[in-house]
């Protein structure tokens, strides 16, 4: 299984474009971060997409859509994180708990 994890920032001013973009262009579902301080300069997301092979993962990055979140992340704020993470093995954790 691989697993993507980005987390970026929009500043305050750009939220309004960065909605709108999301709605129009993307329609991939990004999370946004809450957190009991008060954040006046921006908001922090979270964008998170697994896959269960190699070709999946691939065929997705390679998107037009993937291609379009990257654009408006890239031109309306900064990211602060991105990782792509490789999972071999994997365990319920329910299970292991017992």
């Amino acid at each position: 299984m691989y697993l993507l994890f980005l987390r970026f920032k929009i500043p305050k001013s750009k939220l309004y474009e960065f909605n709108l973009a999301l709605g129009r262009l993307v329609k991939w579902p990004v999370y946004a971060l809450h957190s009991k301080v008060n954040n006046d300069d921006g908001k922090t997301f979270e964008f998170i997409r697994n896959w269960d092979n190699r070709e999946e993962m691939k065929k997705d990055l390679e998107s037009q859509i993937f291609t379009n979140l990257m654009g408006v992340v890239k031109v309306l704020g900064h990211i602060q994180q991105s990782h792509i993470y490789n999972v071999t093995e994997e365990e319920d954790l329910l299970k292991a708990l017992e």
